[in-house]
């Protein structure tokens, strides 16, 4: 059995969807963030980074990482197809979008969420923020064309963990001033991973939506 520590919204969003359709049992563990229990002294024992997702394996094992819990889960239930074969065609495809979504995409993502982190003073943090809006807008640009060129999916034809991961990060968009739920190639994947059962059934128990 799994036990996931969550948020709403947050990086836990991918792997709790891709835990929802590999089936297998598995315990949630609200982390209320906006009351600080990240930083609580138990969770730091768990997340020394007082961060979501951290995750609970083999009774006793700690990982923490998103996106290392996505390939984790997709490694120990092949059967659920979230990561293809080693040897396959999709395989260099499939490592090189999961390392650019979550140290490219993600990281510009948070200096928008959190300029605070980065540098000091409103008006730096205002423009902090005001570039990260601006690259983030380029790398979905970006996505979108390889979408169009190979697409439906990341890696071609097969959906795979890391469309999971591009659409949880454009969920995160949803505040900027252009959604990237706007470029219509990505717009699909997001359309196409919402029909997926895991992920609705994802949406329903976090409380959340996602805007197409």
């Amino acid at each position: 059995m799994y036990k996931l520590y969550w948020s709403p919204g947050s990086a836990a969003m991918a792997p709790h969807a891709m835990l929802e359709d590999i089936g297998v049992p598995y315990e949630l563990v609200r982390v209320d963030t906006a009351k600080g229990e990240q930083h609580s002294r138990d969770y730091l024992k768990l997340n020394p980074h007082a961060r979501v997702p951290t995750l609970i394996y083999d009774g006793d094992k700690v990982m923490y990482e998103s996106a290392a819990i996505c390939l984790l889960l997709a490694e120990r239930h092949p059967e659920a197809g979230f990561a293809p074969e080693i040897g396959s065609a999709d395989r260099a495809p499939f490592l090189q979008w999961m390392a650019y979504l979550t140290n490219t995409v993600q990281e510009a993502l948070m200096h928008w969420w959190h300029a605070e982190h980065f540098v000091d003073g409103v008006d730096l943090q205002a423009a902090v923020k005001h570039k990260a809006e601006r690259r983030v807008a380029d790398m979905f640009r970006f996505l979108d064309e390889q979408l169009a060129k190979s697409g439906p999916y990341l890696c071609g034809a097969k959906l795979y963990a890391c469309d999971y991961y591009a659409v949880m990060l454009a969920r995160w968009t949803r505040a900027m001033a252009a959604p990237v739920h706007t470029n219509p190639q990505i717009n699909t994947l997001i359309r196409a991973v919402m029909a997926r059962p895991g992920y609705a059934r994802m949406l329903k128990a976090e409380g959340i939506e996602q805007l197409v």
